[in-house]
Formats: C-alpha cells, structure tokens, sequence
C-alpha cells in the first residue's frame, strides 16, 4: 500500500470516528437548568417545613410558570417527603401552574425526540402531576407511574418522531401541575435521527472504503 493511500484511509477513518462522535454528541439537546439546581437571587427563605428544609416563591431560572424550588432536606422525621432527591439537592415545585421551556433546537423531520422527567410521590400528599412534549401543534403526554404516597421518584417519559411538517417547529418541555403540589428534578431531552440516516450514512462510509481499495490494486505488468 503506497503511503498516499495509506493516508486516504486514515484519513477516511478519521472522518468517519470524528462523524460517529458528533452524531453522538448531537444526540442531546441543551435543556437549560434541567436538575433546577439553579435559584432565584433571593435564595429559599422559607422555612418551617422540617429539618434541612426550605422553599421560596420565585421563579425558577430558565423556567417559565410554576411556583418556585424546594430543597426537601433529609428523609427523616416528621417532614420527610422523599427517600431521596434524583439529582442534587433541589428540585422545582408547583401548585398547579407548571413550568415550561422551548429549547434553542426544532425540530427535524424524521428524528425522534424523547423527554425523560423525574417526577417525586410524596409521602404527604398524592397526584405528582405529569410532563408533556410540545412539538408544533403536537402534545405528547409522557407516561410513568409510582405508588402515591411512597416517598420515591418515577422516572416519565414522553417520545415523538417529527413529521416532514414539523420541521423547523419549536420543542417546548411541559412540567404540568397535578391536583396538589407536585415536584420534578432531572430533566433531559435527546434526540435520534431515523434508521435510514444511519444506514446511508454508513453506506457511504462502505463505499469510500471499496473505492480506495480498488485504488491500491496492483495493475498487471504488459509483456
């Protein structure tokens, strides 16, 4: 194999790592505060709630509606509300209104988006409320499901491909409020191009590979 070619194929396989990456990285779309981790300037001045536990009503960075954020303190006592938070310390709660957040991505026809929530049962008080995913004029409820009252997390998830008319739409998260207050923490949302993208994709990868093969044959000396 002569060097140039040698050079052709690593720099095809270059490409075609440096292409699997970003498609990987790709995979995840940018949602803002998504574990709520970020308050309000004014911090959670309310107590009264328990031991290690306070809340404040302000709006939640990045988030529009809802009532504020809530760091629950430990699983012990009187006031134990969870047997443990997903992700960090603070998760956001509402009364009712809900929060919503429309992601600098839209959406691309053929990709399947998929929303993942975590959505807390307290022991105090039941109905969590649920999570939707907006896309276009489409809402798609998620689905989860944990015993009231248990004190545990449920993970809900809400999926839709995009239609060839959906693209360019916005994709908006929806955290929608149950009957009381309900909480939610680590909020993710990703994105999967169709079958067929992937196939020609790695189709062409196929084909670059066979044609500087045939490159490097060796040509038969002319008596």
């Amino acid at each position: 194999m002569t060097f140039k070619v040698q050079a052709l194929l690593g720099g095809a396989a270059l490409a075609a790592m440096a292409l699997a990456s970003t498609a990987a990285q790709a995979g995840v779309i940018t949602v803002l505060n998504p574990s709520f981790e970020i308050i309000d300037a004014g911090g959670l001045p309310n107590g009264g709630c328990g031991a290690g536990c306070a809340y404040n009503v302000a709006e939640v960075p990045d988030w529009a509606g809802g009532e504020g954020s809530f760091q629950p303190g430990p699983s012990s006592g009187n006031f134990a509300y969870f047997n443990y938070i997903p992700d960090g310390v603070t998760v956001a709660y509402s009364n009712g209104a809900g929060f919503s957040q429309t992601v600098a991505a839209t959406a691309v026809a053929g990709d399947t988006y998929t929303l993942t929530v975590d959505l807390g049962y307290r022991k105090d008080i039941g109905d969590p409320g649920s999570i939707a995913l907006q896309i276009g004029g489409n809402t798609i409820v998620g689905t989860g499901a944990a015993p009231q009252g248990s004190g545990d997390w449920s993970t809900w998830t809400a999926s839709y491909t995009a239609t060839a008319a959906d693209a360019g739409a916005p994709i908006t998260i929806l955290l929608v409020g149950g009957g009381s207050q309900s909480d939610f923490d680590n909020v993710n949302l990703t994105a999967a191009p169709e079958a067929s993208t992937w196939a020609l994709m790695l189709a062409g990868f196929g084909g670059i590979g066979a044609a500087l093969r045939s490159r490097r044959r060796p040509v038969a000396a002319v008596a």
